[in-house]
């Protein structure tokens, strides 16, 4: 016979239990909502996982089935404002944030367990832990860590900035490098030229000359 707790017995347990419950269970036909009550105090943050296994009565055992599509709420009993409104898969996890001290409502709902017959509807085991961290801060925290990344990001922006104003210093070098060199060359083209133009000139006026000498002395 399957054991089903009720809502007291529930609060029971969660009363008894330490800051985070561990290995909390219970059983839920397919469809079938099952809530019970969590005394929060003001502004705390509540985190859970959840997992769900459904009964075959082929292998006799529960077992996973991705199937099944869970239902989650929390209502602030005292405000009357529902905090959390869920839906997930056959496992995952789910935070609300009590903004108003006192009980709280949470209720759980399984569907798409396969039926074993005609009128019958599956039993989803339902594995819940729950831990109530610290009170909430409104996201400050949250806050603080965008604007630490945020600091880091604008540090990073001015390295790459100061790498970019280097790379188009050392371009602005190359190029006049490349073009005092191109002068460089021109200019030793030039003379070279122009040595070469001086030594034709004067070994055009050597042999002038020496052809004049030889004809004066008749040696041609």
């Amino acid at each position: 016979m399957l054991f089903r707790p009720t809502a007291a017995a529930l609060v029971t347990v969660l009363a008894l239990a330490s800051t985070v419950v561990h290995g909390l269970h219970f059983y839920l036909r397919d469809g079938e909502q099952q809530c019970f009550l969590e005394e929060l105090p003001k502004n705390v943050l509540v985190t859970g996982h959840y997992r769900t296994e459904e009964w075959r009565e082929a292998e006799k055992k529960y077992v996973e089935n991705p199937g099944i599509t869970v239902s989650m709420t929390a209502d602030d009993n005292n405000a009357a404002h529902r905090v959390m409104n869920q839906k997930g898969a056959h496992q995952g996890k789910f935070s609300f944030s009590a903004g108003n001290p006192g009980e709280h409502t949470i209720c759980v709902q399984a569907h798409g367990a396969q039926a074993s017959g005609w009128l019958a509807s599956s039993v989803v085991k339902f594995t819940l832990d729950i831990g109530v961290g610290e009170p909430d801060d409104g996201g400050r925290e949250a806050v603080e860590k965008i604007k630490s990344i945020k600091e880091k990001i604008e540090v990073l922006n001015r390295q790459l900035e100061e790498i970019r104003v280097e790379q188009k210093y050392q371009r602005e070098r190359e190029l006049e490098f490349d073009r005092v060199t191109a002068g460089i060359k021109k200019r030793v083209g030039v003379w070279a030229l122009v040595q070469l133009a001086i030594v034709g000139a004067v070994s055009y006026w050597q042999l002038g000359h020496l052809r004049k000498f030889f004809e004066a002395k008749k040696l041609v």
